[in-house]
């Protein structure tokens, strides 16, 4: 009975053994540890719901745009001081256009009395008015000669082109009265101011009216 008990246990001893080599490996090597950075086939979440909602909500804040405009007294940023700072100093000055010296113009309304400063300086003989000197677009200087003036005579100064004829449409840029005093009343200058109308001009015709019939005088001049 003993002996048959041995021979029972060794027996499953044995078929124990066989049972092991058939399941293992055929290449008997030692188990491939698996890499950390495979997928598991189905992963868990073994977060909380309360861990959930704190990650969406941080999600949530990272994905709203950030809003430029600055708060009322906030002052918004400018960038790198030192590059604005060296921009200003190297930026072109400003051209500042100069101020044009206004010209002198007629009047409006009746035209201008003009002062007549005597003198006893002549013109070419039978020349009754001539050019002393102008500046260009601005005035004229006229020296009248005696003794065609009579006292009292009421003048008037009128400015055109010298191609034309129609003296009535001349403009009129001032008047006065010929009343010479004392022994040097021979003659007078008078400075006159080119109108608008005629800066430009190559050439302005100075035409002198009296209220004496027949006593007219007239000179023009290279506007240059």
């Amino acid at each position: 009975m003993k002996k048959n008990f041995i021979v029972l246990i060794g027996a499953i001893f044995i078929f124990a053994i066989v049972l092991g080599a058939c399941t293992r490996s055929a290449s008997g090597g030692p188990s491939t540890v698996a890499n950390g950075n495979d997928a598991l086939p189905n992963p868990v979440s073994t977060q909380s719901q309360l861990m959930k909602d704190i990650i969406a909500g941080t999600q949530t804040a990272m994905a709203v745009p950030v809003d430029a405009t600055p708060a009322e007294g906030e002052e918004a940023p400018t960038g790198d001081d030192d590059d604005s700072a060296a921009t200003a100093a190297t930026a072109a000055p400003k051209q500042v256009e100069p101020t044009p010296i206004p010209l002198p113009t007629s009047t409006a309304g009746p035209p201008p009395v003009v002062e007549l400063k005597y003198n006893n300086r002549t013109c070419a003989p039978a020349i009754y008015i001539c050019e002393v000197s102008h500046v260009k677009d601005q005035t004229v200087v006229i020296q009248g000669t005696y003794p065609w003036l009579q006292n009292n005579m009421d003048l008037t100064f009128k400015m055109g082109h010298p191609d034309s004829y129609d003296f009535e449409n001349y403009t009129v840029v001032g008047t006065g009265k010929y009343k010479p005093e004392g022994a040097e009343g021979y003659g007078f200058r008078v400075t006159l101011n080119i109108p608008d109308a005629m800066r430009g001009l190559d050439r302005i015709q100075v035409r002198l009216e009296t209220n004496v019939s027949g006593y007219v005088g007239m000179w023009w001049f290279e506007n240059n």
